[in-house]
């Protein structure tokens, strides 16, 4: 189907981060549903891509019979993983959104969401890592005298750097993200980072826990929820429309 573009009364700026995708989409419920529907294959694809390279079975009834030695237990969500699934959940999302709408310019838009998104993902994860990692080598080098000890003061500097990771990762991806929409499609530049940006970065804060201390199972149970959060880049990606006032940039 093919989407109009807003009325003037509705302009908004470029949208970065995720925000609500359902409230805000000009489909219908059936064609949010698809779009929901690929960008769970997506991230479905993703896993089994993971599961596969891990040496995993793929037979449901072998990893529901023993969920705990399933991969989607077992499974680390460090990096590559959520890297992976990030992009299978994008992909998913571009791929409904163009099955639900032929308009060129709707189309275009969801391609420039799909980098966005990707972006929006991939770099805060690597901070997150590299932040905590690079703390905890700095505060054992110069305050610990034993590095191999683990101790509470050794997670704080980890909790320390993973935070600082979230922000410096979500800042420098917008600003990736924007550069992106300027050169690659012309667009003009976007919108500064908002505090909103932040609010469903669920799988870096579950990446940032972990890097604190990944033996907790609880911290584990709850990164299980991780590829669910990435859905919600796919759907911002399918859901996302052109919107009236929004032109290319004029060379």
């Amino acid at each position: 189907m093919n989407i109009s573009p807003t009325s003037s009364k509705d302009i908004k700026q470029p949208a970065f981060g995720h925000g609500n995708p359902w409230s805000d989409s000009p489909y219908s419920i059936k064609d949010r549903a698809i779009i929901a529907g690929t960008t769970a294959l997506g991230v479905a694809g993703g896993l089994a891509i993971l599961s596969k390279c891990a040496g995993y079975s793929l037979n449901p009834k072998k990893m529901f019979k023993n969920f705990k030695g399933s991969y989607l237990y077992k499974a680390p969500y460090d990096e590559k993983e959520i890297i992976t699934m990030g992009a299978g959940s994008c992909l998913g999302g571009l791929a409904g959104g163009y099955i639900v709408d032929k308009n060129p310019d709707n189309r275009k838009a969801k391609l420039r969401e799909t980098l966005m998104q990707i972006a929006n993902i991939s770099i805060p994860i690597i901070f997150v890592v590299r932040f905590a990692k690079g703390a905890k080598y700095l505060g054992q080098k110069f305050f610990e005298k034993n590095m191999k000890v683990e101790n509470y003061r050794t997670k704080v500097y980890k909790a320390t750097g993973a935070i600082a990771g979230i922000f410096a990762g979500v800042y420098l991806s917008n600003i990736i993200a924007n550069k992106i929409n300027e050169k690659i499609f012309k667009k003009g530049k976007g919108r500064p980072v908002q505090l909103s940006d932040f609010s469903a970065h669920l799988d870096d804060f579950c990446m940032a826990a972990r890097q604190i201390d990944e033996k907790n199972p609880l911290i584990h149970k709850v990164t299980m929820c991780i590829p669910l959060a990435l859905m919600v880049a796919g759907n911002e990606v399918g859901n996302k429309t052109h919107e009236a006032g929004e032109h290319e940039k004029k060379h």
